[in-house]
């Protein structure tokens, strides 16, 4: 609900080794501060600019990869106000290509139409992940079949930025880089 914390990365997706990423957390409130925990560990304390406190990690090792929570701490007392779901991040090496990613009719619709997203990929067997960037945090698994995620009726809160990534299911099994992202405008 409005009571907890919320927790996403930055970029969506998985986190290429050797690249930069960044958990932000936020909280509806002020004064406090956020603790980053990674596998149940205290990782650091955070000072919150506003509502919103970032943990920038740059050249990315594998462990950084795990489940991050996000705890809003009051004041001097330590008391924990509220925490945030798990964030699962994902590290790992990642092969071009990168699937393409295409929003019908067109990127900029009215409120109550359709929108098609559309994963293009030049492997078959790949299975093939959108994601819409923020707080939001939303992340669609296409089926494996047919890459295409449909949106009837959208609303303001399904605007965004998309980008997808596949898994190959291969030996080993491998991750894309991300598509560029896309940007869905609903008016």
């Amino acid at each position: 609900g409005d009571s907890s914390v919320i927790i996403y990365l930055q970029p969506p997706g998985v986190t290429p080794l050797g690249g930069s990423a960044v958990i932000h957390c936020e909280y509806q409130r002020h004064g406090g501060t956020f603790v980053l925990y990674r596998s149940g560990k205290k990782l650091r304390t955070l000072k919150p600019h506003g509502r919103r406190a970032e943990f920038l990690i740059s050249n990315v090792t594998r462990s950084f990869a795990g489940p991050y929570t996000c705890h809003y701490m009051h004041g001097d007392n330590r008391t924990i106000l509220a925490r945030s779901d798990t964030l699962e991040v994902l590290v790992e090496e990642l092969q071009g290509p990168s699937p393409v990613l295409s929003i019908l009719p067109e990127h900029e619709v009215t409120a109550g139409s359709d929108v098609l997203l559309r994963c293009t990929f030049w492997n078959d067997s790949a299975t093939c992940f959108l994601y819409l960037e923020g707080p939001a945090g939303t992340h669609y698994q296409f089926p494996s079949t047919e890459a295409t995620l449909h949106l009837s009726q959208v609303e303001p809160g399904n605007g965004g930025r998309y980008t997808c990534q596949c898994f190959i299911k291969q030996t080993p099994p491998t991750w894309s880089i991300p598509s560029e992202f896309l940007e869905l405008v609903v008016r």
